[in-house]
Order: C-alpha cells, then sequence, then structure tokens
C-alpha cells in the first residue's frame, strides 16, 4: 500500500486527519467531506453518470408529464370558455318502451325566447350525411340544418359572403364550414360565393364562407366540417328531418340552471314522451377539469415508477462502491474515523448524485414538456408545482435509496473490512 507521510494512500484519494484543525472538532469538516465525495464519484466514472442520469429520467419525468397534463386542462378549459358560458345545448333522446311522438323538423325560435326571456336566441340543429359534388369532386360531409340564429347563439364569424337570413328559410342556400371550403376547392376552380354544389338531386348555391370556428365539444357535430343550410330545406334531402339538438344563449350566466330546466320543459312540451337533456358548459368543464387533474396524477405516477428505478440504480452503485472501498474504510476507522464520519461520506454522494440528477432532469423534463405542448399547438405554461415537485421527489428517493449503502458501510468492522477477500 502507498504511504504518504506515513499515513496509508486509500483507493479514492489521502486519508485526511481526524482532527478538523480550523474548528477544533473530531471528525472531517463538510468541505474537507464534499471534496472527498466528489473525488469519490469521479473515479466511479461511468457508473456514476448512469446513475445520475436514472434520477435525471426520472424527475424529468415527473415533471413533463405534470406539465403535458396541466396545459392539456388548460387547452380544454380555453375551448370551453371560448365557445361561450352562457351556451345550453338541449338532445332529444328516446325512451325506451314509450311511444313516441316524431321530434319537430323545425322550432319556433321567437316563441321559444318570448315563453323564457331570459334565452336570447336559441336555433335547432338536425344533422345529415350525404355526397356532395363540386365540378365532379365528391366529399362525404355533414349537412346541418338550422336557422338564422345559429350565427347569434355560436358568434359564428364570416369570411366571405353572409349567414342565413330569416327570408332564406325556402331557399338552396348554403353557408360552409372553413375545413370543407378548402376540401371541395378544385385545382383553377377555387370555391367562392356563388358557387353551385350539388347536394342529393338538388343544386345549392354557396352564399357564405365561415372563418375558422374550432372545435366546440357541446355541438353535435364540427362547424368546420359542415356545410349549414336553411332546415326547411332538409326537406328535400330527408322525407321526415327531425330536429336533434337545440342551442340557446342564455342572457345571464346566473341564471343558466334555471334556464336550463325551463328549456327542457319547453321542448318536452313539443315532442310526448321524448327525454330532453340539456347541458350547461360550466358542469361539462368541472368534470373534464375533475378528470384532467386525476389523469395528471395517472402520468405524475408514471414518472415517479422511473424516478423509483432510478433510485435503485443509485443504491446499486453505492453498495458497489461500498463493497470496493472496504479496505479504505477499515484503514479510515483503524486511524479513527467514526461510523458516523463514514455514513456521512457516503450519504453525501448519495446527495450529490441526486442533486446533480435533479438539477439536469429538471431542465429535461421543462423541455420535453415545452416541445410536446408546442408541437400539439397549445400554448405552454409552466406548472407551478411541477418543478418543487419533481425535485423534491429526486432528492428524497435518491437519499432514501442512499440509506442503506451508507449504514452498510458505516456498520464494518475494522477487521473484518480490512481482511482481504
Amino acid at each position: 500500500m502507498l504511504t504518504t507521510g506515513g499515513f496509508p494512500k486509500p483507493i479514492c484519494g489521502w486519508v485526511a486527519p481526524m482532527l478538523n484543525v480550523n474548528s477544533g472538532r473530531y471528525g472531517f469538516s463538510f468541505t474537507q467531506a464534499l471534496r472527498e465525495s466528489l473525488g469519490s464519484l469521479r473515479l466511479l466514472g461511468k457508473r456514476s453518470l448512469l446513475a445520475l442520469l436514472g434520477i435525471a429520467v426520472g424527475c424529468a419525468s415527473v415533471i413533463a408529464l405534470l406539465n403535458i397534463g396541466h396545459n392539456a386542462v388548460n387547452e380544454a378549459i380555453s375551448t370551453f370558455k371560448s365557445m361561450g358560458s352562457n351556451i345550453l345545448v338541449a338532445h332529444f333522446a328516446f325512451i325506451p318502451g314509450v311511444d313516441v311522438k316524431p321530434a319537430p323538423s323545425t322550432l319556433d325560435t321567437q316563441a321559444l325566447t318570448r315563453t323564457i326571456p331570459t334565452i336570447t336566441h336559441a336555433a335547432p340543429i338536425t344533422l345529415y350525411s350525404t355526397r356532395v359534388r363540386f365540378h365532379g369532386q365528391g366529399v362525404d360531409t355533414n349537412i346541418t340544418g338550422t336557422s338564422s340564429d345559429l350565427a347569434a347563439v355560436l358568434d359564428l364569424q364570416i369570411e366571405q359572403g353572409r349567414f342565413l337570413s330569416d327570408y332564406d328559410r325556402q331557399t338552396t342556400y348554403a353557408v360552409l364550414g372553413a375545413d370543407i371550403a378548402k376540401q371541395l376547392k378544385v385545382a383553377n376552380q377555387p370555391i367562392r360565393v356563388g358557387s353551385q354544389l350539388q347536394i342529393g338531386e338538388y343544386l345549392f348555391e354557396v352564399i357564405g364562407i365561415l372563418a375558422a370556428q374550432g372545435p366546440n365539444p357541446l355541438l353535435p357535430g364540427s362547424i368546420d366540417h359542415s356545410i349549414i343550410l336553411p332546415i326547411e330545406a332538409m326537406r328535400r334531402l330527408r322525407s321526415a328531418p327531425e330536429i336533434g339538438s337545440v342551442v340557446a344563449r342564455a342572457r345571464d350566466t346566473t341564471t343558466l340552471s334555471s334556464d336550463a330546466v325551463s328549456l327542457r320543459d319547453y321542448l318536452v312540451s313539443l315532442s310526448k314522451g321524448r327525454r330532453v337533456e340539456v347541458e350547461i358548459p360550466k358542469q361539462l368543464l368541472d368534470g373534464l377539469t375533475r378528470q384532467a387533474r386525476t389523469f395528471s396524477y395517472l402520468l405524475a405516477g408514471l414518472g415517479g415508477i422511473s424516478l423509483l428505478v432510478g433510485g435503485v440504480g443509485v443504491m446499486n452503485v453505492m453498495l458497489m462502491n461500498v463493497s470496493e472501498r472496504r479496505r479504505e474504510i477499515g484503514v479510515r476507522m483503524a486511524l479513527g474515523a467514526r461510523p458516523v464520519d463514514i455514513g456521512m461520506l457516503f450519504m453525501l454522494e448519495a446527495a450529490i448524485l441526486s442533486i446533480a440528477g435533479a438539477m439536469f432532469g429538471s431542465l429535461l423534463g421543462v423541455a420535453a414538456g415545452y416541445l410536446f405542448v408546442k408541437f400539439s399547438g397549445w400554448v405552454f405554461t409552466l406548472s407551478l408545482f411541477s418543478l418543487p415537485l419533481g425535485i423534491a421527489s429526486s432528492l428524497v428517493i435518491g437519499l432514501f435509496f442512499g440509506i442503506n449503502p451508507a449504514l452498510s458501510a458505516a456498520r464494518l468492522q475494522p477487521v473484518e473490512a480490512l481482511r482481504d477477500d
């Protein structure tokens, strides 16, 4: 064994004197212990790096998944807010075993708003799927029959032309959603106001093209992918069209619950034996938020599993480190090192791996979450508790799995440790 000034020289460096000269305290100073721990980890080389990466990947998983869940909730909330918090959507449904009267094919919206003064606008919706042709090109799409009030209820924005009016009820006019207008585009023949579409056996004139509206979970179909006709014109396509839904805009959000009851009772009176279900955005939003929060916790749990795997890696590296440094531990103890000094050295090594892994993993996790959110087309906002939770859990896991190797080193007997294997 090499010697330095009469003292044995162990594997990872020189054995420092047990007396802290600066403080007069017996044992290692923190600076000295930190220096020796860093030197030991440096000698471990790739094994230290792999243990650090295990903690980093686990920490990154927790932070990234929490941020993905957080931004998914924000996106859902913004979607609901954009479609209006004072919207009501009523759906007609069958009651099994009961003779039902067919749902109405049209709706007197003025009578509805007179009966329920707190509702400012209402529009019926009936859907029909068929093939539409434009200059020989056919596209399968949804036909939405409705009234002129739909624009006011959903705050539809027009890109070209105009929307349906009360004077268009008996006409063959059509308004196109933004996406279906792009699909029907033919080379050198872009669809525009005045173009003719063949729907069934009839030609319909395009009088307007809507701007992109985005998804609306409350509606039975996407406005962007629909061709909108006067609801009276649906009789040209179907022999007995029936209203499937009614969308309404309330005057005030504070009366939504009572408005929903009034709307349901009014529509039930129009169709005997039908069950009417009225949806309120706030109720759906609350349910969606709870589901998204649960999903976020599930994602964090999956990240926690990978963090546990990283902790096992730290313990494995530290146990191998203790096994390889038995003689060094024995020499230190023979020269007066206390079990607490030996344990502190190995706990400090585990802490260094955990802190470095947590710092690197936090940066990696934020970057991964940011990229996922951006590729999804969402607006990124950092979850406030993701970083503290990710870093704290990484430190706790790393230190927890470092306890066993540290105790194993501290409990070694000098005679046992110095004995050759």
